[in-house]
């Protein structure tokens, strides 16, 4: 991955693959600064960068100011391990009166360049993209280690599709998410999925 395929604009178009984090109660801003201090210093990643063009410079200072209702774009690089560098979207989102989200975000447009890309964008159709959730899992993890969330999903445009107060036992069938005990009792699959650290489990 180098400069000019970060900054090209063509790159950023169309639909994104998301790792999407739910933070709740709203307003912690210790909380989501923890979380980018956490992924700050994942070795599958490197930004975080103010706008693209910042692409290998230094990292902005945390812990930044969040805003309420507001949302905050930031950018980065993710290193899966099948040896490839993807570029992605950070995104910090404030909904007054409901909750706070860390969206990161991959263009799917680079998937098309990198991989061999069919639509849609499933696992049977592109086993490749089993790599990319595996770091997307590990990074969730490491967050979830340092700054406690209450639902993390993935998918393509899987952000705002739902949240801790709306998911059901249903939408883990269909969705891929990692959830904390206190949500795997409230939808009593604690024995379901696979269990992961800190008494997490994938769906």
């Amino acid at each position: 991955m180098n400069y000019s395929e970060v900054i090209n604009p063509d790159n950023w178009i169309g639909a994104f693959y998301e790792l999407s984090i739910e933070f709740h109660p709203v307003g912690d801003n210790m909380r989501l600064n923890d979380a980018l201090v956490s992924l700050q210093k994942s070795k599958f990643f490197n930004g975080i960068w103010k706008e693209r063009q910042d692409f290998q410079a230094h990292s902005i200072s945390l812990p930044i100011k969040i805003e309420d209702d507001s949302v905050n774009h930031f950018y980065g690089t993710l290193f899966i391990s099948d040896g490839n560098t993807l570029p992605c979207a950070i995104t910090i989102i404030r909904i007054d009166g409901e909750s706070d989200w860390l969206d990161i975000s991959i263009p799917q447009a680079i998937f098309e360049q990198i991989y061999p890309y069919k639509y849609p964008l499933t696992k049977e159709l592109n086993p490749w993209l089993n790599k990319v959730d595996e770091i997307f899992i590990k990074i969730a993890e490491n967050i979830y280690n340092q700054s406690s969330f209450v639902l993390a999903m993935i998918g393509e445009e899987i952000s705002g599709d739902t949240n801790q107060e709306n998911i059901t036992a249903e939408y883990l069938e269909k969705t891929t998410c990692i959830l904390p005990i206190h949500l795997q009792n409230r939808l009593e699959v604690q024995e379901k999925g696979e269990e992961l650290s800190n008494r997490l489990r994938l769906f």
